[in-house]
């Protein structure tokens, strides 16, 4: 029985390709799947963007071929609040889907309409929500206070950076801010900073918001 192991051990041994090879087999068969797949494009296109299950969750960003063109005149975005994403139109075609972050539910969600753009400015503070600050502003006191909140002794307010600011509905804009894959804000449309900037470049004072 000890001899039959033996020999079987030695079969099993010499069927076990060696390192040289394996080595030899790997790169052929990735010779091979290089010219397989040579000039063969996969498109990466919109609609495969938002079938993926993921697009609800995702923080990526899609972009189309219609970002390079300028038409603020016949430019706007489209704010879809139960998918939490932005989509941004140039000549009739989608140029940008991004994620954003609207208003939380119980009193200060994002209202639906069409709205207009009536202001643009790069850099905008908030004027009703913020952060206390010690007086010599050097030091948080308190975070996520309103204008209206009683500061502590030897604190002021200080509103909230919203960088690439664009008003289009009272005091709701879009603007960079923290974009969670939830409602969270006070009205607001958070956007990423990179989506912001395309927005705010692509975008004039008159251009539509839609949400929806």
């Amino acid at each position: 029985m000890k001899r039959l192991s033996i020999v079987l051990a030695l079969l099993v041994a010499a069927c076990q390709p060696t390192p040289e090879e394996m080595r030899a087999y790997y790169m052929a068969e990735g010779d091979r799947l290089e010219e397989a797949t040579k000039n063969v494009r996969k498109a990466y296109t919109f609609e495969a963007f938002i079938a993926n299950p993921e697009y609800r969750h995702t923080r990526d960003m899609w972009r189309g071929a219609a970002l390079n063109e300028y038409a603020p005149a016949n430019s706007y975005v489209e704010v879809l609040l139960e998918e939490q994403r932005g989509r941004l139109y140039i000549n009739g075609c989608i140029a940008m889907d991004f994620p954003i972050c609207s208003g939380r539910f119980g009193g200060q969600e994002t209202p639906k309409g069409s709205f207009r753009i009536t202001q643009k400015e790069k850099e905008y503070r908030s004027n009703r929500y913020g952060s206390f600050m010690s007086l010599d502003g050097s030091k948080v006191v308190e975070r996520n206070v309103s204008a209206d909140d009683v500061p502590p002794e030897g604190a002021v307010f200080e509103g909230s950076d919203m960088p690439y600011w664009m008003r289009f509905n009272g005091a709701i804009g879009l603007h960079v801010g923290n974009v969670h894959r939830h409602s969270d804000s006070h009205g607001c449309v958070r956007v990423p900073e990179e989506a912001c900037a395309i927005l705010f470049e692509k975008l004039a004072v008159g251009s539509r918001v839609i949400v929806k």
